[in-house]
């Protein structure tokens, strides 16, 4: 079953104070994991403060960059590349978790994919990720949240 990673809006737009974290972890992980994968999407929240900037945090060779203008990041241009590579499994992490990831995931589920999330490797600006965890554990089953990614790094 071929997989691919997702990791939304991991930009310094949105990070700040509590969220510092998360922008090493999944740079880490993707040195680390990201070859594991058939592909590597990473999105970049395009909006009026950031529209002719590179905001995004994260750097891999092999990833496909994809501007959005919406909490999903299953655009037409992502549900494209997924098709192409016969994705059948999508790992979701990122920010914001109660947002984006969140939204991401349904409309995965809504187009039959098979989804995880990257647990560890995801960070809510509002504080709120246990919740969106709590929530994606009962709509996709322990199984699909996965505790990886995580460690220890120094902002």
């Amino acid at each position: 079953m071929k997989k691919a990673l997702i990791l939304i809006d991991v930009q310094e737009d949105f990070l700040g104070n509590t969220q510092d974290y998360i922008a090493p972890l999944c740079q880490n992980y993707l040195a680390q994991f990201g070859s594991s994968y058939d592909l590597v999407i990473l999105t970049h929240w395009k909006h009026e403060e950031n529209k002719d900037q590179n905001t995004l945090l994260l750097e891999y060779a092999d990833a496909k960059v994809v501007e959005k203008r919406t909490y999903s990041a299953l655009t037409p241009e992502v549900n494209q590349l997924l098709l192409q590579h016969d994705i059948c499994e999508v790992h979701l992490a990122g920010v914001d978790a109660e947002m984006a990831v969140m939204a991401t995931m349904y409309h995965l589920i809504d187009q039959n994919y098979d989804v995880k999330i990257l647990e560890r490797l995801c960070a809510s600006y509002h504080g709120r990720n246990w919740e969106a965890t709590t929530i994606m554990r009962h709509v996709l089953g322990d199984a699909n949240v996965l505790s990886v990614g995580g460690g220890r790094v120094w902002v």
